[in-house]
């Protein structure tokens, strides 16, 4: 090896050593290390699947808005009727006559949550589909179910007890949709608004009244969203 040769490695080994040390001044090594690739990599793929996921729960929603539209197109229904939509994403009640709005309702609707007692088990949630109104009840009297005591506590009666008739629970009107579901009043309308019930809709006193009054045996009932 000649001296020139000898001499430019020493200069580059010197270069290397005063760069490192230079870079070591303004970024620290220890600084430069936190910088975990892994951790990294792994919340970026994270995101990336939660991404994907909003994207599909948008695209759900987006085709069951899509299909109860063109199911409401089929039936061919008709400007002058009356019919009512039921969106349970958003907890909104549409009264409507054709295409146009006549009013807006804030409901609250089921919590989808799940009981179990022994081998019996209840899913509170609002069902989807197309509905009727069967029957339109004043002063309603809530007929008190086993899962209502299952939750509070305490013994269940017999099936024809006293205990069973509760009045003021569902508020001054109710519109029956059959399958136990019905549209009714609550003496707790803070909830309004929120999926909290146990498969019911509930809205406020002026509403109930307004459907009540608007609403006729037979009207159909369109409800989507979960």
């Amino acid at each position: 090896m000649t001296a020139t040769k000898i001499i430019t490695s020493i200069i580059l080994i010197f270069s290397s050593f005063l760069f490192l040390s230079l870079s070591e001044l303004v970024f620290p090594f220890s600084q430069s290390i936190s910088f975990n690739i892994i951790t990294t990599s792994r919340e970026i793929l994270f995101y990336r699947k939660r991404i994907k996921e909003l994207k599909g729960e948008v695209y759900k929603k987006k085709k069951l808005l899509r299909d109860l539209e063109r199911e409401i197109k089929g039936l061919g229904i008709i400007p002058k009727e009356r019919y009512l939509v039921v969106d349970l994403l958003r907890n909104r009640l549409f009264f409507k006559m054709g295409e146009n709005v006549l009013r807006e309702i804030a409901i609250s609707t089921g919590s989808g949550n799940i009981l179990i007692y022994g081998k019996k088990r209840w899913r509170f949630e609002t069902p989807t589909g197309v509905l009727r109104i069967l029957r339109k009840i004043k002063n309603p009297i809530w007929y008190k179910p086993d899962w209502a005591f299952i939750e509070e506590k305490k013994p269940i009666p017999p099936l024809n007890s006293k205990e069973r008739l509760v009045r003021g629970v569902l508020g001054d009107y109710a519109l029956d949709l059959g399958g136990g579901i019905l549209i009714h009043g609550t003496p707790d309308e803070h909830l309004i608004g929120r999926s909290v019930t146990h498969g019911c809709i509930r809205v406020k006193k002026e509403d109930i009244k307004f459907l009540y009054e608007n609403t006729s045996l037979g009207m159909k009932v369109y409800l989507y969203g979960k």
